[in-house]
């Protein structure tokens, strides 16, 4: 029984022996199957791993790029802006007027010299205004030749089809403060008054300084560079500069519609201006006792009238610095005295209706009342620079905002006859264009 049992025992074990063995066998493959998936795992999650990061290193990067990129567009922006500021605070102005002019003169001797001509005045002007510094900067070119008072080119003047001229009509440097500014340079007539006694043309060049808004009390005070003269010692010339002082104050202001502007001013050369007065063509003028001192009164309103609007002006002078002999006179063998023709005034109206405009204006300028030289050119025309009285009317029309029309004709004689009087009318037909 025993002997039995224990061959059931070894039989028994020699069966589960190989299932104990197949069995742990099994748990060893399964264990290293694991392992394999893990390691398998770990490895696609490190590899996911290095994925994101160089993923990140990439938007950093592309970050910091974005950011050097808009840094660069952001100075490219404000090159940008600034050159678009600029832009803005710059201004051009210009002009072409085309004119057809025939003066037709009756001059005492019967002589007939009728003239007509065409001519052609253009300007093209840049004023900059730095708003930061309060500065103005204005500079300007313009047809016709050196001359203060004439800025027209006269078609084939000397031979057929010739080309024009172009100068420097204006350059100024003109800075604001408060209530006050200062002008540097070759500028626009800084001054309220008429026509007659400045050409439209003239630019005074010198230093300006000048108080006031458009309404209000208001002051120019300026020195400018007139001539250079010749002052003689011993045969030795030392060149100088003739000097132009000017002042001028007033109001401008309003009742109701109505405005207003009165002025009063007072202008001085000094002497030396008039030692070299012979090279402008008075040599008979005596620069011991001659002299150019203007006081004088300007006055102008301006009122609606229906549909229309009108303006009326006045200007009244006297040059307190003539003085002489007869016959040392701005006018050549002139019969009195300069002291007896000293005075000077000018009054008009012109309106505007729609887009017509009529002015009528009356002027007389004696003798030795102001500076012929710089007088307005088309007062007295082929007669002379000054003992002159005119009427002047004009009629124009608004095509449109940039396209004009002016026809103006003037008839004016020598104020004072001395036995030869001569008398002239002026006819000029303006085609004027603004761009």
């Amino acid at each position: 029984m025993k002997k039995m049992l224990t061959a059931v025992l070894a039989l028994g074990v020699c069966v589960a022996l190989p299932a104990i063995a197949a069995a742990q066998s099994t748990s060893q493959d399964d264990i290293k199957r694991e392992l394999a998936a893990m390691r398998a795992q770990l490895a696609a999650q490190m590899e996911k791993i290095s994925n994101l990061e160089s993923k990140l290193a990439e938007v950093e990067k592309g970050k910091v790029e974005a950011k050097a990129g808009e840094k660069a567009e952001g100075k490219a922006a404000g090159k940008v802006a600034l050159a678009n500021k600029f832009i803005d605070q710059l201004t051009l102005k210009s002009d072409l007027r085309v004119r057809y002019e025939q003066l037709d003169p009756d001059y005492h001797d019967d002589s007939d010299k009728t003239r007509d001509r065409y001519r052609t005045r253009f300007r093209l002007g840049f004023l900059w205004d730095n708003e930061a510094e309060n500065w103005q900067a204005g500079a300007g070119l313009i047809t016709g030749g050196t001359a203060a008072t004439t800025s027209n080119d006269t078609w084939s003047e000397d031979s057929a089809f010739e080309t024009g001229n172009i100068s420097l009509d204006y350059a100024y440097a003109k800075h604001k403060w408060q209530d006050f500014s200062f002008t540097l340079g070759q500028m626009p007539n800084p001054y309220e008054m008429s026509w007659v006694m400045y050409d439209g043309d003239v630019r005074f060049a010198g230093l300006a300084a000048q108080y006031g808004q458009k309404t209000g009390p208001f002051a120019t005070l300026g020195g400018y560079g007139a001539k250079l003269v010749g002052y003689h010692y011993d045969d030795d010339t030392d060149d100088n500069t003739a000097m132009l002082y000017y002042g001028q104050a007033g109001y401008r202001g309003a009742a109701g519609e109505v405005g207003y502007t009165l002025a009063a001013g007072y202008q001085t050369y000094d002497q030396s201006f008039i030692n070299d007065m012979d090279d402008n063509g008075y040599s008979q003028i005596n620069p011991d006792k001659y002299g150019l001192d203007i006081g004088d009164l300007y006055g102008k309103v301006t009122f609606p009238a229906g549909t229309a609007k009108v303006t009326a002006y006045g200007q009244v002078w006297q040059n307190f610095g003539a003085d002489g002999d007869v016959g040392e006179s701005q006018i050549a063998n002139f019969p009195e005295e300069p002291d007896d023709a000293d005075m000077g005034w000018a009054v008009g109206v012109n309106t505007q209706i729609d887009k017509f405009y009529l002015g009528l204006d009356y002027a007389v300028v004696e003798a030795d009342s102001l500076y012929g030289f710089l007088a307005d050119q088309d007062f007295g025309e082929g007669i002379s620079d000054t003992n002159i009285e005119c009427w002047r009317l004009q009629l124009g029309y608004d095509f449109t905002k940039n396209w004009s029309t002016l026809i103006s004709y003037l008839d004016y004689e020598q104020e004072e006859d001395f036995g030869n009087k001569d008398s002239a009318g002026l006819l000029q037909i303006d085609a004027k264009y603004k761009f």
